[in-house]
């Protein structure tokens, strides 16, 4: 192994308070274009791995939505060398923890050991990219499984069904709009030959990032990860779906009744990521915004409209800055008894309209800076919050040398730049609204 190949990354932090956040990390790319990162960690004798592909619900199309998930299920299946659920077991023989994730950009899978077991956790992990069993006979149930798992978690679940039905309003050209657990109709015509060309498409080193992150030796753990990963042949991926929205696309409302006990709001604008930014600022201020609005009791939809006001009951909104597309800034909301959705919407785009008219305090956008910097440092203090953040950035086209920059990023945010952001995302044409009511008695009893 050439380890003048090898990009070392020490990044140590502005201020003092931040400079513990840094860790020595290492990056190179294997030949068949594996991508390697490894971050050393002594605090704990532990180790983690995780294993970023490429692919998610995104990539899907036509009959097939919902395969990167099949797939998920079915890497656990086993291979020749490691049959069966013999994967899962050894986990449980030698102290370890095993899982896996689809989302709409990638599908990870991670195994948390004992140090000592390293090797063998490479080893799984790289006989599986390339020699898994796909079988009928693991197939059928598992298919099974994943049905469940969707009449579980959305078809009997009117809210996540009534938000799945709001992402084709709210997403209306790009693939984002897909559930990544896909549709009972798609699953049920799934077949084993279309999950076998999904692996051969997708699962390639070329098309992964591998991650290691604990009480680890960098260059004997590249040594390893080359033993295990490196004869593995590179293949030529698909091209990936469009994540892309378009700018302004118009006013879009949905109303939707389901037996749900209280009505629900949902309100979504189309913004960008700090991939599809072209000015990265925006998103910055954009996750500020999000944190002002909704980060406990003293942020203002909480004070003012749920404490002060009464006018809702619970509110949440959330924002993904690190997209490998355009995201949303979208808001759930519980009205209150009494309170009609039009009212509630009303009372909301009142606090939205504010941020655009009224210049905030620069005291408030520093509190809530601060606790969202503190909180974001809490999360990357165990390995397992290190590697995910890692990943996520590099999965969706960043750098994680971002991740030791993030704090000093988001407390450059001025109250300007949140009123300029506002007046830019927070338009009319930009908005997706939702109203779910409880069914009528008539249909009921229909």
């Amino acid at each position: 192994m050439c380890f003048a190949l090898l990009t070392i990354q020490s990044s140590l932090g502005h201020a003092e308070t931040r400079s513990t956040l840094a860790r020595t990390t290492f990056e190179t790319t294997l030949k068949n274009g594996l991508k390697v990162i490894i971050r050393e960690d002594h605090r704990s004798p532990m180790v983690m791995t995780q294993i970023w592909y490429g692919v998610g619900s995104s990539d899907e199309s036509g009959n097939l939505l919902g395969i990167s998930h099949v797939l998920e299920h079915m890497m656990f299946k086993g291979t020749n060398k490691v049959p069966n659920d013999e994967f899962t077991r050894l986990s449980r023989i030698y102290g370890g923890s095993v899982n896996a994730s689809t989302f709409t950009n990638y599908t990870n899978y991670y195994q948390l050991y004992p140090k000592t077991y390293l090797s063998m956790a490479l080893e799984l992990e790289s006989d599986r990219m390339s020699n898994l069993l796909l079988r009928q006979q693991d197939f059928e149930p598992e298919i099974k499984v994943v049905m469940e798992e969707r009449r579980l978690r959305t078809d009997d679940n009117p809210r996540s069904l009534a938000f799945e039905r709001f992402k084709w309003i709210s997403y209306p050209t790009s693939h984002y709009r897909q559930p990544v657990i896909g549709y009972m109709k798609n699953l049920q015509n799934i077949q084993l030959e279309d999950v076998k060309k999904w692996y051969r498409d997708w699962y390639t080193p070329n098309n992964a990032i591998l991650i290691i992150v604990g009480d680890v030796d960098s260059e004997s753990t590249l040594l390893q990860v080359q033993k295990y990963f490196g004869d593995i042949p590179a293949r030529k991926t698909p091209p990936r779906n469009d994540v892309f929205e378009f700018d302004r696309v118009g006013y879009r409302h949905m109303e939707v009744n389901l037996p749900v006990q209280v009505p629900n709001l949902y309100m979504a604008w189309n913004v960008r990521s700090l991939v599809t930014a072209k000015n990265p600022q925006d998103a910055y201020a954009l996750t500020i915004i999000k944190n002002v609005l909704d980060s406990g009791i003293s942020s203002r939809l909480q004070d003012r409209l749920v404490r002060d006001k009464k006018v809702l009951s619970a509110i949440s909104v959330s924002y993904d800055p690190y997209n490998r597309g355009d995201s949303l800034l979208s808001i759930s909301a519980l009205p209150t008894e009494g309170v009609s959705l039009q009212d509630a919407e009303k009372a909301i785009q009142h606090e939205i309209d504010l941020l655009k008219t009224e210049l905030i305090q620069t005291e408030e956008v520093e509190r809530v800076t601060a606790k969202f910097v503190s909180n974001l440092v809490y999360s990357q203090d165990d390995i397992a919050g290190q590697t995910k953040m890692i990943g996520n950035l590099e999965i969706n086209g960043l750098s994680f040398r971002l991740m030791d920059e993030l704090p000093k990023h988001f407390e450059t945010v001025t109250p300007q730049d949140i009123q300029r952001v506002a007046n830019i995302y927070f338009v009319r044409d930009n908005l997706s609204t939702l109203y779910l009511s409880p069914v009528s008695p008539e249909n009921k009893a229909q």
